[in-house]
């Protein structure tokens, strides 16, 4: 008999409110990042009016601001696959147990 590999997907359902709360912190973070973005966009325009300025004022954005999310970008880059391929084989693992 030929064995199959196992797939270490979670058959477990997540609760509806769970799901949920999970979608509103994920679109209040993007809104956020969008919002910065936007901000730092309007400024490299050269659109100035009072939203954008008191946007800029409230975030603090700087300009050696853009160096710093350029490296903790790039940092995520390199933390993320490295998680999830720990987290994959951690599954493996305990699907073969």
């Amino acid at each position: 008999m030929r064995r199959t590999p196992a797939s270490p997907i979670i058959r477990r359902q997540t609760s509806f409110g769970s799901r949920l709360l999970r979608a509103v912190v994920l679109i209040a973070l993007w809104g956020f990042i969008a919002l910065v973005v936007v901000t730092n966009l309007g400024f490299s325009l050269g659109w100035y009016n009072d939203t954008l300025v008191s946007l800029y004022l409230l975030f603090n954005l700087k300009a050696h601001a853009n160096s710093a999310f350029l490296l903790l970008a790039l940092v995520l880059l390199i933390v993320v696959p490295l998680y999830c391929t720990w987290r994959w084989l951690h599954l493996r693992k305990g699907v073969r147990a």
